[in-house]
């Protein structure tokens, strides 16, 4: 399995508000760097984007936060056919678009699952599993198991 996490992971592991969320968003953060694992270009961004405008960051630590998430982990981007799926799944109302070319470029990637809260638990598109990763006290069981813990 190949794991990879959408952005509300790596919010959560700056964000201090919720403790328990951010120490299993942390956990997650070092399974997925151990792991060698992979993070979308567009989670980047929305990370950057997330952090300065939802959280109020100031942008130059917004921008090194998103900056540390670059450096930590191997990137992948999209190609015409994500966009394609992506724009397919936002018309008949499965997904956003964004949702849908997250999932879409992680199957292009050969990433097998999607650790996220934002998107249904084990919601599937492209042979690309969603995972929540948040249980109701920490790391969910089936986190636990695609991460190896």
């Amino acid at each position: 399995m190949t794991v990879t996490a959408d952005t509300n992971v790596f919010v959560y592991s700056v964000d201090g508000r919720d403790p328990v969320k951010q120490q299993t968003a942390r956990q997650v953060f070092a399974a997925l760097a151990n792991a060698d694992s992979l993070v979308a270009l567009q989670v980047v961004g929305e990370l950057q984007n997330a952090l300065h405008r939802r959280l109020k960051a100031p942008v130059h630590l917004a921008s090194q936060q998103a900056r540390n998430v670059f450096a930590t982990f191997r990137s992948f981007g999209y190609a015409p056919y994500a966009v394609d799926i992506a724009l397919a799944q936002s018309a008949a109302g499965r997904l956003s678009y964004w949702d849908a070319l997250l999932l879409a470029s992680c199957a292009q990637a050969g990433l097998t699952v999607l650790l996220s809260e934002d998107m249904q638990d084990g919601f599937k598109l492209g042979g690309v599993e969603v995972v929540n990763p948040f249980g109701p006290s920490g790391l969910s069981a089936r986190a636990r198991e695609v991460l190896g813990l």
